[in-house]
């Protein structure tokens, strides 16, 4: 029995992949079966539409639990239509074409900002207009993360001055520095390195193929050595995994105990573009030869029928004998609930409202008696959320007493029983404890599951909701798809 979750769009991977016939959006649906899982089905009109599927999450149990914080989809999974997209006339021109967005909004998070473009780096000039354009797309209370990527360059000294130069300009502002691991390193340890600059911070995204743990091992090591040298540095480290996975064991261990540099690890589950096209390429063929029905398991098996991060959740689960597991994790959305605590502690007002299907964190949270625990185990993240929402609109510029007293009685009420914790509102408000709240804080580590989407798997539902845009020449587009 299959029962339609809702409805969205996609591209067909057949018809955009190997047939090439260019990003035409064609309606899908998101549906679950007896076997509790949940695929997604392109409604093509052409022969291959009633084979081809993605598996989209091997537990419904999950999925559903992560759709019920979504704004769009929510738990109103069987009266969600198609309308819901067309109405925002954002990625659609009336006859399913793309059309690219030229704008980002506030719900973006991170903007993405190549400085090395056509083999050559931007002008000064070129930067300060972009930088003061990205200003205008917010209001006067909002910030964004501008993530600043140079790929193609090895001039370390030119990308070294370029982010100085981008400091100077986006004052207040989280500048992260996207550069392989190598050139991390050489920047951090120039004399004059951009990392001494005002919350500009080193990111590095680091392709983990099985095998390769003890070199990543070592690298990371390299790296950290580097950074220590500086003075309460934060980086980022993202780790881009596929099928099939490496053992993550040491890999997570060494990054969770290096919470003193490490603030926020994510790991990308991505589909080699090479890997994806073969594994089409083989579906494909296999339709064409009226084969199909003898090549059920091995189709089942292909890349291109499988993007399930609840994979990786239980590979983390194993990978950590069950200290985080599949619970521990809520959709990164959930984080709007902490927008204006983070503007109180002086952090400033961020929108943290990606797809609930499109990123899933915990807190890894180490204190004096606490060792890496995940946050929902010390505090009620789901009631937390749910009841901090109807607040929030309030609470964007300021607290005041009677939303204060709401706030504290909310905090009190979120604690899990037999858990002692402190009175957080306290620490949260009270001056004369910011510095034990800043020590925990600097100490607390995000984990984050990026389910990437690409070409084959685009959900448009989940892409009108897409927190991380990269500018282009024409305008922006979804850092994950790299098209729309």
């Amino acid at each position: 029995m299959e029962t339609i979750l809702y409805d969205t769009q996609t591209f067909c991977p057949i018809c955009t992949i190997i047939n090439r016939k260019g990003l035409i959006l064609k309606p899908a649906i998101v549906v679950s079966r007896d076997d509790d899982k949940v695929y997604l089905k392109c409604c093509c009109e052409q022969n291959h539409s009633k084979q081809f599927e993605t598996l989209y999450c091997s537990s419904l149990k999950f999925f559903k639990r992560i759709l019920s914080f979504d704004p769009v989809i929510g738990n109103r999974f069987n009266n969600s239509s198609i309308k819901d997209i067309e109405s925002m006339g954002k990625y659609n021109d009336g006859n399913n074409q793309i059309k690219v967005s030229k704008n980002p909004t506030i719900s973006n998070f991170v903007l993405e900002f190549s400085i090395f473009q056509n083999s050559t780096f931007l002008s000064d000039d070129e930067i300060k207009f972009n930088i003061q354009q990205f200003q205008t797309f917010y209001p006067k209370n909002k910030k964004f993360v501008l993530k600043v990527i140079a790929r193609g360059s090895n001039n370390i000294n030119g990308i070294n001055d370029k982010v100085k130069y981008i400091s100077s300009l986006l004052k207040g502002y989280p500048i992260l520095l996207e550069v392989t691991l190598e050139r991390l390193n050489e920047i951090g340890k120039l004399s004059n390195s951009c990392l001494l600059g005002t919350k500009v911070y080193p990111a590095v995204k680091y392709y983990l193929k099985q095998g390769d743990e003890l070199i990543f091992i070592k690298e990371i090591n390299q790296l950290l050595n580097v950074l220590r040298e500086y003075s309460d540095m934060q980086c980022v480290v993202t780790v881009a995994l596929e099928r099939k996975f490496a053992n993550l064991t040491d890999v997570l261990k060494l990054l969770r105990k290096s919470n003193d540099v490490i603030r926020f690890i994510i790991l990308s589950l991505e589909r080699p573009p090479k890997q994806l096209v073969e594994t089409l390429t083989i579906f494909n063929n296999n339709i064409n030869n009226n084969n199909n029905n003898n090549n059920n398991e091995e189709n089942e098996n292909l890349i291109c029928n499988i993007n399930d991060p609840f994979e990786l959740i239980k590979e983390i689960e194993k990978s950590t004998d069950g200290s985080i597991n599949g619970d521990d994790f809520y959709p990164l959305n959930v984080g709007q609930a902490l927008e204006p605590m983070l503007n109180m502690m002086g952090y400033g007002l961020y929108s943290i409202k990606p797809s609930s299907y499109c990123s899933f964190a915990t807190c890894l949270v180490n204190t004096q008696s606490i060792e890496s625990r995940p946050i929902n185990r010390l505090l009620n993240i789901g009631k937390l959320y749910y009841d901090l929402l109807p607040l929030l609109p309030e609470l964007e510029e300021k607290i005041g007493f009677f939303n204060g007293l709401k706030l504290k009685s909310i905090l009190k009420s979120c604690n899990i029983p037999g858990v002692q914790l402190p009175n957080l509102f306290d620490y949260l408000t009270d001056r004369s404890k910011s510095e034990i709240t800043r020590k925990i804080i600097d100490q607390t580590q995000i984990l984050i599951i990026h389910n990437n989407m690409d070409l084959a798997s685009l959900d448009l539902k989940r892409r009108c909701n897409c927190s991380v845009e990269t500018k282009i020449k024409d305008g922006f587009i979804s850092s994950c798809t790299g098209c729309i």
